[in-house]
């Protein structure tokens, strides 16, 4: 007779891969016979997927509707199995799976809106950081700020969406009815971030993406300045980068401000 642990990981294999083999260790009962007993897991493992796909994509969910959403739900889960003991990420690659399959990948709002879902659930569980205020940034003497870099709080995210997705989540969030798709032909940039204790995003125009982006790989202020000097001329780049600066940090977006050598 095999022993627990052995048992546990057959019935896993079981309900998860398909795998019938624990069907010897199993007995029919008086009412059903193994095979239809061990389907009922199944269907339970899988229906209990489903739920936690909605409830981490509740707005695809309302979009789709709950039968073109479970119909979706159910091709997603049988071909990625949960491959952690947290649900919280079962649902990670399902924007991906949107992008890629038939016949999501021909209406790209839904990976689009799907990134949205998963970067606002991202951001509202990452985990605490300080955050830099403007009374630090005024002791810093002006010499200083050519060699200054920005660290960004782990509580944010920067999307890069081909449709209107996000206008579709704002509808959907206030309960009206959601616009039609548009592809703008533009890359729509967001930032999602957390602030007290929320989760939210706003769109970003392509400069201050730029420079966020860039800010976040270490570039130093006096690039930045430098780069954003070519969407909009030399003379107002410094006063641009301050002005968006400050926006992020009262945002609590900056996490850490440092001085290279």
């Amino acid at each position: 007779m095999k022993d627990l642990a052995s048992l546990q990981d057959e019935f896993q294999r079981a309900v998860i891969d398909g795998d019938d083999a624990v069907l010897g260790e199993l007995v029919d009962t008086s009412k059903e016979n193994r095979a239809v007993l061990l389907n009922v897991y199944r269907h339970a493992y899988t229906e209990r997927l489903m739920e936690f796909l909605s409830n981490d994509y509740e707005k695809l969910n309302a979009y789709m509707g709950d039968d073109q959403f479970r119909q979706m739900a159910r091709g997603f889960a049988g071909g990625h199995p949960s491959g952690t003991p947290n649900a919280r990420w079962f649902g990670t690659k399902l924007p991906e799976f949107l992008r890629k399959s038939e016949p999501y990948k021909a209406l790209p709002a839904l990976g689009d809106l799907a990134d949205l879902e998963r970067a606002l659930n991202d951001v509202f569980d990452a985990p605490d950081a300080p955050t830099v205020d403007m009374a630090d940034l005024t002791v810093i003497p002006p010499e200083a700020w050519p060699k200054l870099t920005f660290a960004p709080h782990p509580a944010t995210r920067r999307l890069d969406q081909a449709t209107n997705a996000a206008d579709i989540w704002r509808a959907l969030h206030n309960e009206e009815a959601p616009p039609d798709t548009k592809t703008p032909g533009e890359t729509r940039q967001l930032i999602v971030y957390r602030s007290n204790g929320m989760a939210s995003f706003r769109p970003l125009p392509s400069d201050e993406a730029m420079m966020w982006d860039e800010a976040a790989k270490g570039v130093r202020f006096s690039v930045l300045c430098e780069m954003l000097s070519i969407y909009g001329g030399e003379e107002n780049a410094a006063a641009r980068a301050a002005q968006y600066l400050q926006g992020w940090i009262d945002a609590g977006l900056v996490t850490r401000v440092e001085r290279q050598t």
